[in-house]
């Protein structure tokens, strides 16, 4: 058995057909208006809080980094290093004799004879030592000038007393009394023995 409709659902539902319907694009375009920000509006403010600390404006940056540059150290260049001359080596000092030019050139030719001379041949170091000493003091009083005092060239056997009388003769003459007296000496040329022998240069004696 079909169910008849009452007279009061057909008045709502003629209610319902005479209503005015609302256009549904209309409402989307009206929705999207709102959802796009108007452009003239100016731009939300930065947020003030991230991760539970303050966060500085850009104004606050401004003015910070415009204090700093203002408060900044200005650099001083370092003086430039002034330049220096070189310093000019002295040169090497010569061991100072007591002869001229001339004196010197004429004994590294061999042109000066001795006026005495002394061998030391066949003596023991003592006895040479002794020898060399009594010569030179009795040259100097006598005047002389220029000696010769004959050493030997030496031997390469070490036990040979010649090289020993070689090595010490120059020592001998550096030391006193004989250094005070000398002026110069040297190895002779050999007409007068070669390094077998010395020159020896004494200094004019005091009257």
């Amino acid at each position: 058995m079909r169910r008849t409709t009452t007279p009061q659902e057909r008045d709502l539902f003629q209610a319902a057909l005479s209503a005015p319907l609302r256009p549904r694009g209309k409402a989307k375009r009206q929705s999207r208006k709102r959802a796009v920000p108007n452009a003239a509006e100016p731009p939300p403010e930065e947020p003030t809080l991230h991760s539970g600390k303050r966060r500085t404006t850009r104004e606050e940056r401004e003015l910070f980094e415009a204090a700093m540059s203002a408060r900044a150290p200005v650099k001083k260049s370092a003086p430039k290093a002034k330049a220096t001359a070189p310093v000019a080596k002295a040169p090497p000092q010569k061991t100072p004799t007591g002869l001229d030019g001339n004196t010197a050139r004429k004994l590294r030719r061999g042109e000066l004879a001795p006026d005495s001379k002394l061998d030391l041949h066949g003596l023991t170091e003592a006895a040479a030592h002794r020898a060399l000493t009594a010569f030179m003091l009795a040259a100097h009083r006598r005047g002389d000038r220029l000696v010769l005092v004959v050493t030997g060239k030496g031997s390469p056997d070490p036990a040979r007393w010649r090289g020993v009388l070689k090595a010490m003769v120059p020592r001998w003459l550096d030391e006193a009394p004989m250094v005070k007296l000398i002026a110069d000496k040297r190895w002779a040329h050999l007409r007068h023995g070669g390094e077998g022998a010395l020159y020896v240069y004494l200094r004019k004696a005091k009257a």
